[in-house]
């Protein structure tokens, strides 16, 4: 699995040094999706505990970025991710409140998902690797190296 551009969620104490753009439902119970309403899906389902901000931060070198604070039961977690030349926060910010909702838990939860998978798929590597006997440490200039050699190297290594 790869993960575009450098997209991180981290858990922060408050959410000063962002100016908030949209509070989409900030009522809690707006959250709460009945059957049969519209705009809902054949599921009641209640997001009465996770409160969306979509902001901007406003500090230094945060210039195109856009972020999504989540609140929850959790704490308080930030996703930051670079627009680039695509209109995201006019398109995100034009949509009706639900949606606006809906699509910035969808991009936090998806990201939360890609980090939790690219730890399990970097830890299987390195775990494959030291099964394998590919780990090379070495040392320059007082600093300690780690790397994973390919098959291909070690086969060379060993020859």
């Amino acid at each position: 699995m790869t993960v575009i551009g450098h997209n991180r969620i981290r858990r922060v104490d408050n959410f000063d040094g962002y100016e908030v753009l949209a509070h989409p439902l900030p009522d809690r119970e707006e959250r709460v999706f009945q059957r049969g309403q519209p705009g809902a899906s054949h599921v009641a389902v209640t997001y009465g505990s996770h409160d969306i901000q979509i902001a901007r931060p406003t500090g230094p070198g945060s210039a195109g970025l856009l972020a999504i604070l989540m609140h929850h039961g959790g704490g308080r977690h930030i996703l930051e991710f670079y627009e680039g030349a695509l209109p995201v926060t006019a398109t995100l910010l034009g949509l009706p409140e639900r949606a606006q909702y809906a699509l910035a838990y969808a991009l936090f939860k998806q990201a939360d998902e890609c980090a939790v998978a690219a730890r399990v798929d970097e830890a299987s590597r390195w775990a494959q690797a030291f099964v394998d006997g590919r780990i090379r440490k070495r040392r320059r200039g007082g600093k300690r190296y780690v790397n994973i050699e390919t098959p291909a190297e070690k086969e060379r290594r060993c020859a």
